[in-house]
């Protein structure tokens, strides 16, 4: 898909100063956190039908295929309900949900997943592909957006087939998607793309991030991203980037968390640490 990209610099050279504890600059307040039984944990998706919060487990090597990956299945207050939910994945990554099913990346497919029968129901290998990451699904046209990693490619599945969709130097190291009222915002190596489904324009909401990994939209239209080194920050197209937390200095990380608007909660998973861990903020909304 052709693109028009047009660039607009809407902030000054990134100058958070990453904090030294997991002390807040905003009012967080710790949850819950999840006990052993997670095995590298990368992503984390609430679920507001079944109100359940699933969990992506790499366990091995996050580009190899050894069947070591799997999901699991997490009350709203943090229990482990299934450690082993739906096993047989490799390295899976990036979830979101259309129609009862779950679709998850996983290196260079998309698995999708019955949520009532906890199995694997079809497996779509997508051509080119090397480190598949994020996912996120627009439920009016049932279009499918996939993150390349390693090659920089945004793809699109739509009706069982896929393809590529936005493709340039821009989208160099992409892996957090968000949509949000036809916008599929874009976390890349170093900023946050703003990409229209319908019309394919294309433009940069916030420069010089660093890496984006997890990203949520605030209903007033901020942003809350992870970099997966441990922080967590909030930008704006009229605010600069400012860091929420960070655990960075334990070498605690924070991969692509999940959030649960009604309780204003984020769910941070640790990666190396094998956990996820909670919070509740007045800014997540």
């Amino acid at each position: 898909m052709k693109n028009s990209i047009i660039t607009f610099l809407f902030l000054l050279s990134l100058s958070a100063v990453f904090a030294q504890t997991a002390q807040t600059k905003t009012d967080f307040t710790k949850l819950w956190e999840t006990a052993p039984g997670l095995k590298i944990p990368e992503s984390v998706l609430y679920d507001s039908v079944t109100g359940l919060i699933f969990v992506s487990n790499i366990e091995g090597n996050p580009s190899k295929k050894d069947s070591c990956g799997f999901i699991s299945t997490l009350s709203a207050d943090g229990k482990i309900l299934k450690a082993d939910w739906v096993k047989g994945i490799d390295a899976p990554k990036g979830m979101a949900i259309l129609n009862n099913h779950l679709f998850v990346s996983n290196i260079d497919e998309v698995v999708e997943i019955d949520i009532a029968a906890a199995t694997i129901v079809k497996r779509y290998p997508i051509s080119g592909s090397k480190f598949l990451n994020d996912i996120a699904i627009d439920p009016k046209t049932g279009m499918i957006f996939i993150t390349d990693t390693e090659t920089g490619v945004v793809y699109v599945m739509l009706n069982k087939k896929s393809s590529v969709w936005l493709q340039d130097a821009l989208y160099i190291g992409a892996n957090g998607l968000y949509l949000k009222e036809n916008q599929l915002y874009i976390g890349t190596g170093n900023s946050i793309m703003q990409a229209d489904i319908t019309t394919g324009t294309v433009v940069v909401c916030v420069a010089n991030t660093g890496s984006v990994d997890g990203l949520f939209v605030t209903s007033d239209k901020n942003f809350i991203y992870s970099d997966w080194k441990g922080s967590v920050f909030i930008a704006g197209k009229n605010r600069k980037p400012e860091l929420l937390f960070s655990t960075s200095v334990q070498k605690v990380n924070a991969a692509d968390f999940g959030i649960i608007p009604e309780t204003h909660a984020i769910l941070i998973p640790t990666f190396g640490n094998n956990k996820v861990v909670a919070y509740t903020s007045d800014c997540i909304e």
